[in-house]
């Protein structure tokens, strides 16, 4: 870096630790390898800040040119793998932003981000077209910044055509949506500025095509990555089902996970138990996949061939590494009485204190009694 650009990276950590602490954050600088709270490598961050059991790992940047991003998402799903910590990329070219980065959620939820598109069709209805336009594009913008986030690729807070250009080149986007972003950015770029834009309405009924699929796409991947894991190998028989099954029979199965939905909406406790109605979650998605039009069904369940069993092995990890750590609880003279611990802490440590001459195939009969 030549003397000014070492300047200002070296005022925006300053500013972002002080900024941090002001928050009530611990912020720690200048750590090496061996001092991060888990393995990176050799990767070292600019600043790690943690609060309240959650965690940051900065990387500060001057410029998004010859920017890894590749290696940069690598890191940021290794840090995901830690509850309650998210890796962040800062640049003095970053959107500007009220709240500092990652200390409330500015975005909105994928469901708000779905009742905002129905509200911008009513504009259309209405022949308000500049004005849908607008709206159809910032829903679309907002969705490439959440998309971001929950596949953990750190460029939220890019520019937006810096943005779109990364989602493409990393296989997020199409050749024809990447195309028609980029018409779409031009046109809104002209009227945020004030130039007047003749709008025609394919190019709108092409972007709200475009809204449409990616917030349906997005949206059910993203509730299906929610899903704890019980539901998850529930949603997962359920898709085979419904994926080989007729027309007519996924019919049936569409109209009883709309009267399931139902019953759970109206909260009559008498017909769930009667018919065994639970899972309000699970539910739902299934209801949202179910509705997906047969090339967008063909399109998610590849993607959940990829996501289930990457899932499956995280969550083993996972409890491989509680198991670890309860493990060296039970050893502690200091252990509180299992009655004032969760019931789940308390049905894991049952497991670390069987028998002990065969660990491992009490742990696997444990997971499939868990998990099924």
């Amino acid at each position: 870096m030549t003397n000014n650009t070492e300047i200002l990276y070296d005022e925006k950590v300053k500013s972002l630790a002080q900024k941090y602490e002001s928050q009530g954050f611990r912020v720690l600088t200048g750590l090496r390898t061996d001092e991060l709270p888990f393995d990176l490598g050799n990767y070292q961050p600019d600043l790690i800040a943690i609060k309240d059991g959650s965690g940051l790992v900065i990387e500060v940047k001057n410029s998004l040119s010859r920017l890894s991003v590749d290696r940069l998402q690598v890191l940021a799903e290794e840090v995901s793998k830690y509850p309650g910590w998210r890796f962040l990329l800062v640049t003095l070219e970053d959107i500007e932003a009220n709240s500092l980065p990652a200390i409330s959620e500015e975005l909105p939820s994928w469901q708000k981000l779905k009742d905002q598109f129905s509200q911008a069709r009513m504009l259309i209805k209405n022949d308000e077209i500049q004005s849908a336009f607008l709206f159809l594009w910032s829903i679309f913008e907002n969705a490439l910044r959440k998309r971001a986030i929950d596949v953990s690729i750190p460029i939220e807070r890019f520019p937006v055509i810096g943005l779109i250009k990364h989602l493409y080149s990393l296989g997020e986007l199409s050749i024809s949506q990447f195309d028609l972003a980029q018409a779409c950015f031009k046109v809104s770029n002209r009227l945020a500025h004030g130039y007047i834009e003749n709008l025609n309405l394919p190019l709108l009924h092409n972007l709200d095509n475009l809204v449409d699929e990616l917030l349906t796409e997005w949206k059910v991947e993203f509730d299906v990555s929610q899903l704890s894991p019980k539901d998850l190998a529930a949603f997962h028989t359920w898709l085979a089902e419904f994926y080989a099954a007729f027309p007519d029979k996924q019919l049936k199965l569409m109209t009883d996970l709309i009267n399931e939905s139902l019953i759970l909406a109206l909260g009559n406790e008498k017909l769930k138990k009667e018919l065994n109605v639970n899972y309000e979650q699970l539910i739902n998605v299934e209801l949202d996949v179910s509705q997906l039009s047969p090339e967008a069904l063909a399109n998610f369940r590849a993607w959940f061939t990829e996501f289930y069993p990457v899932a499956w092995d995280k969550q083993i990890e996972k409890d491989v590494t509680q198991q670890e750590t309860l493990l060296s609880i039970t050893d502690s003279p200091t252990l509180e009485p299992l009655t004032d611990l969760d019931s789940w802490t308390q049905s894991l440590i049952g497991v670390i204190q069987l028998e002990e001459k065969n660990p491992t195939e009490n742990y696997v009969d444990y997971l499939e009694e868990k998990y099924g």
